[in-house]
């Protein structure tokens, strides 16, 4: 049985290990080296441990081309909705939820990925058939579906920072970022 467990290495070393195409490239052949739940399982750990997201991906997006960059965003989103209902939707998925998130600018969709990534991946433990316990950790929306009550902190702040903003505006940001090419990094 293989378990699900972050890196266990100090967090500048742990930074390197995740700052690659693997997370943040999912067209790239070295997506394919891990599944998404080890991926989001890592990811947890380093943001856990204190270590900060959003530095990471600007550290990986800083030199690179506009389409490794535009990839990010995806990558980001597939983890968000992984996050909050598990495999139920998708990131071309026609849904309320998926369209909320894509008018987030880049601050508040890596907000909403730690806070998620806090929130929803918890560690536990698992008997072998040996009955020897190993640490094992889970994403709790494989089990639930997750509320969107982050997602609402964050639109409710971003309101409140931006009275002047059109909703004509704000709904256009989906198209923007995600359907003309435009890239949040």
């Amino acid at each position: 049985m293989k378990y699900l467990t972050p890196f266990d290495v100090p967090l500048k070393e742990y930074e390197g290990l995740i700052a690659r195409r693997e997370y943040w490239d999912d067209i790239s052949e070295e997506w394919s080296w891990s599944t998404t739940e080890q991926k989001l399982v890592r990811l947890a750990g380093f943001v856990q441990q204190g270590g900060d997201l959003a530095k990471l991906i600007d550290k990986y997006a800083e030199g690179r081309d506009d389409d490794y960059r535009h990839r990010i965003q995806f990558c980001l989103l597939s983890y968000i909705l992984k996050l909050m209902v598990g495999e139920r939707m998708h990131s071309n998925s026609n849904a309320p939820l998926v369209s909320r998130i894509k008018r987030l600018n880049k601050e508040e969709l890596v907000e909403l990925m730690t806070e998620e990534l806090k929130r929803d991946v918890k560690k536990s433990e698992k008997m072998d058939s040996d009955f020897s316990i190993h640490e094992d950790w889970e994403l709790l929306s494989d089990k639930e579906w997750m509320s969107d009550e982050i997602l609402d902190r964050i639109e409710y702040r971003h309101w409140h920072e931006h009275p002047e903003e059109s909703w004509g505006t704000y709904s256009f940001r989906e198209k923007y970022w995600w359907e003309f090419k435009k890239f949040l990094w």
